[in-house]
C-alpha cells in the first residue's frame, strides 16, 4: 500500500525478498537519511584492479600506435599550440561547470542546497569515479548521488538521488540527438571501416533502448521496486554489507515522490535542459580547439558529427576504465574516414583523450579526496526545513 506522504511497507515483502525488518512502517526522507547515514559509505575502489585494467588498456593502445607509426605520431604532435590546447582545457572546465549548473537547478527545486562549487567538485569526482571503475556512468552517479546527500542533502538519499537520475535524464537528450545525427554523416562516408561503422549502429541501438527504459523505470513506480529490490543483491556485494530491505522500500518512495515533483516543474526541467545543450556544445568544441592546437584543416561539421558519436561511446561499459584503447582506436578509425591522414588522426586523439580523460580524472581524484576528507571532518550540512516546497521528503 502506498501514501501520499510515504510508503507503507506493507505486502512489498515478495518484492524484497521477504526480508523487510517491520511491516506498516512509515518511512520519511529524513528518518531515512539518519538510518542510511549510519551505515552508508563509498565502496572500496580495487585500486590493483582498476590499475591492471588501465595497464591493458594502454597496452592495446600502444601497440596499434606502433603498427600506425609511433615516429609518425610524434611528429603530428610537433607543432602543437599551447595557446589551442589551453582553449580545449578551458572548454572542457566549461563542460562541467554548464552541466553542474543543469544539475544544481533540478536539485534546487528537490531543496538540496549545495553551492554551485560543490556541485562542481561533485561532478568532477563522478567522472574520476567513471574512469576509475567502468560500469557505464553507474559508479559515477552513485558518487554524485553518496555526496550530494552528505553535503547538501541533510542525508535525504532518496531525493539526491531523484536529482541525480533527473540530470541524467535531461543531459542525454543533447547526446543521443548528436549521437544519431553523428552516424547519419558518417554512415554516408565509403571510407568508413566496416566493424567501425558497426559499432556506431550497435551503440545506437544500445544507447536509445536504454535510455528508454530507463525513463520508463524511473516514472513507474512498480518497475523501480522491482528494479530496486533485484539490484539489492549486487549492491551488498559492492558495499560488502548488508542493506536494510526496509529503508530500501522508503528510499524508492521517496525517489518516485520527488520524480514526480520534478515532472511537474516544466519551467525548471527547460532550463536545465538549456544548461545541459551549453554543456554539450562546449564538449564537442573540444574536438575543435583540438584540432586547431594542431593546425589540422578539416570540416567543423565533420569532426563535431564523429565527435558527438565518440564521446557516447566512451561511456558505455567497456570493461576497461575509460575505454582506454577501444575509444582512442574507433575515435581515430573515424577522423581518419572523414579525410585526416591518419597519423594526424591519432596525434588529435591523444590531445583530447588528454583533456577529456587524463585531465578531468586527476581533478576528480582531487575534488574526490577533499570531499571525503571534508566529510570525516563533519562538514555535512543539516535537512531544510520539512515542508519545504512540497517535496514531501
Amino acid at each position: 500500500m502506498e501514501g501520499r506522504d510515504g510508503f507503507v511497507a506493507r505486502g512489498r515483502g515478495g518484492l524484497w525478498g521477504g526480508k523487510l525488518k517491520s511491516k506498516g512502517t512509515l518511512i520519511t526522507g529524513r528518518a531515512l537519511g539518519k538510518r542510511v547515514n549510519r551505515e552508508t559509505a563509498l565502496p572500496k575502489i580495487r585500486a590493483s584492479r582498476s590499475s591492471a585494467l588501465v595497464l591493458l588498456g594502454m597496452g592495446i593502445y600502444i601497440a596499434y600506435l606502433r603498427r600506425l607509426g609511433l615516429g609518425e605520431v610524434a611528429e603530428s604532435l610537433e607543432g602543437l599550440s599551447l595557446a589551442a590546447l589551453s582553449a580545449a582545457i578551458g572548454l572542457s572546465l566549461l563542460m562541467v561547470g554548464f552541466n553542474s549548473l543543469s544539475w544544481g537547478r533540478i536539485a534546487e527545486e528537490l531543496d538540496l542546497s549545495a553551492s554551485f562549487g560543490d556541485l562542481f567538485m561533485i561532478y568532477l569526482s563522478s567522472i574520476f569515479a567513471n574512469n576509475l571503475i567502468p560500469t557505464g556512468s553507474f559508479s559515477g552517479e552513485t558518487a554524485r548521488t553518496y555526496f550530494l546527500a552528505r553535503i547538501g542533502g541533510g542525508g535525504r538519499y532518496d531525493a539526491a538521488l531523484a536529482s541525480v537520475a533527473a540530470s541524467r535524464i535531461i543531459t542525454a537528450v543533447p547526446f543521443i540527438l548528436g549521437m544519431v545525427l553523428g552516424i547519419g554523416y558518417i554512415a554516408r562516408l565509403h571510407a568508413v571501416p566496416g566493424w567501425a561503422l558497426t559499432a556506431c549502429f550497435g551503440m545506437m541501438v544500445f544507447s536509445v533502448s536504454a535510455g528508454f527504459a530507463f525513463v520508463g523505470i524511473c516514472f513507474e513506480e512498480r518497475w523501480m521496486q522491482r528494479t530496486a529490490a533485484a539490484a539489492v543483491g549486487p549492491l551488498e556485494k559492492i558495499f560488502r554489507r548488508e542493506l536494510d530491505r526496509e529503508v530500501c522500500s522508503g528510499a524508492v518512495a521517496g525517489f518516485m515522490r520527488s520524480m514526480i515533483l520534478l515532472r511537474e516543474r516544466r519551467g525548471a526541467i527547460l532550463e536545465a535542459l538549456a544548461w545541459a545543450i551549453a554543456g554539450w556544445i562546449s564538449l564537442v568544441m573540444v574536438a575543435l580547439a583540438a584540432f586547431a592546437s594542431l593546425g589540422v584543416g578539416v570540416s567543423p561539421l565533420a569532426i563535431l558529427a564523429v565527435y558527438s558519436v565518440v564521446i557516447v561511446f566512451q561511456t558505455l561499459p567497456l570493461g576497461l576504465p575509460g575505454g582506454i584503447g577501444l575509444v582512442e582506436i574507433l575515435m581515430t578509425a573515424l577522423f581518419s574516414a572523414i579525410g585526416i591522414p591518419i597519423h594526424d588522426a591519432a596525434a588529435v586523439t591523444i590531445l583530447i583523450r588528454l583533456v577529456q580523460l587524463w585531465f578531468l580524472a586527476l581533478l576528480g581524484g582531487l575534488s574526490a579526496f577533499h570531499l571525503i576528507r571534508r566529510i570525516e571532518r563533519g562538514g555535512e550540512e543539516p535537512a531544510p526545513p520539512a515542508g519545504s516546497r512540497g517535496a514531501g521528503i
